[in-house]
């Protein structure tokens, strides 16, 4: 018997959730959510809903999977599953981010399992390395490019010596950054993904004692051109450092040479760098944008909800007692 599944938001990864989920025989889609109905889409219009709730309250859904940008509205949405006792996938940083604490209350309270693989590094498996692989290590930094976009962004304005505006539009038009960028170029989503590895790894709400973001909106083609001269490469880099019990986030336009591992991670792509006591520096990359890989992320997630709640560690559920 197939397990029906709900899903919300019909956007860039929303449309490949979609076909990547026909695919699967052991999923049924039970309806599909979307802000405007009147628009063309490839979805059954038997499928398609503009009321969230009534998906979420239907007894034979079992499985919500959201993949929205309005991080209230994708709250609610969580918040109203997770008291259902039912399992929340979602990709949405900025929600995660901002309420993981209450969220895992939710999860603990009524059972229900919470899921977001995707809100950080696209396709590759970052959170679940963490959690999983390096469950019993002493995690003391961490540090990538955690942003897709502003990378295509600089690395096209390196290859082609493109300016910053013609390289943002390209990056729009093939689906790596959102029609108003800002959330991008201006550093909040690394931001909002650099809280949720620090959650992730420290296994705690961390206190930080210092948190600075800086976006590239201002890297001018000389700046690029500077660093290309000296053998350098300028990224977007999230550097997230524990001090004994306090930790740092840092996220800024960065000149890095070749001996960094991050100089290699061009285009779409992410890479992070995981360092912990004993492991040493321990080096992920893949496809940090696009529909496709974020779809997968999420895909990996409804698979693998059957196995756990994988839970923050048991220090995160107590600290918000």
């Amino acid at each position: 018997m197939k397990q029906k599944i709900g899903l919300i938001g019909h956007g860039t990864v929303g449309k490949a959730l979609y076909e990547q989920v026909k695919g699967l025989r052991q999923y049924e889609i039970a309806g599909v959510i979307v802000k405007h109905l009147e628009k063309k889409r490839n979805v059954p219009d038997s499928l398609l809903s503009g009321d969230a709730e009534i998906l979420i309250n239907d007894p034979d859904v079992h499985v919500v999977l959201e993949a929205i940008d309005d991080a209230e509205a994708a709250f609610e949405y969580a918040r109203k599953t997770l008291e259902l006792g039912k399992i929340y996938i979602s990709a949405s940083k900025k929600m995660i981010a901002g309420n993981l604490p209450h969220l895992h209350y939710l999860v603990r309270k009524y059972g229900g399992k919470l899921l977001f693989e995707a809100s950080v590094g696209g396709a590759i498996p970052v959170l679940r390395t963490i959690r999983e692989h390096l469950a019993g290590e002493h995690i003391e930094r961490i540090r990538g490019i955690v942003n897709g976009s502003c990378n295509y962004i600089l690395t096209r304005m390196g290859e082609d010596k493109i300016d910053f505006d013609e390289a943002l539009i390209e990056a729009q038009e093939k689906g790596f950054a959102e029609s108003d960028p800002s959330a991008d170029i201006d550093a909040w989503d690394s931001y909002y993904k650099a809280q949720i590895l620090a959650y992730t790894a420290f296994g705690d709400k961390p206190d930080f004692s210092r948190v600075k973001w800086e976006g590239i909106r201002n890297v001018t083609l000389n700046d690029v051109s500077d660093a290309i001269a000296s053998g350098e490469k300028i990224k977007l880099i999230a550097d997230i450092r524990r001090h004994e019990e306090r930790f740092t986030i840092d996220i800024r336009p960065t000149r890095i040479g070749p001996a960094d591992p991050l100089y290699h991670i061009d285009r779409e792509n992410n890479g992070l760098i995981i360092e912990g006591k004993y492991t040493g520096p321990v080096l992920l990359q893949g496809a940090g944008a696009g529909g496709n890989p974020t779809a997968s992320a999420m895909i990996g997630d409804l698979v693998n909800a059957p196995r756990g709640n994988f839970e923050m560690v048991r220090k995160l559920l107590l600290a918000i007692n």
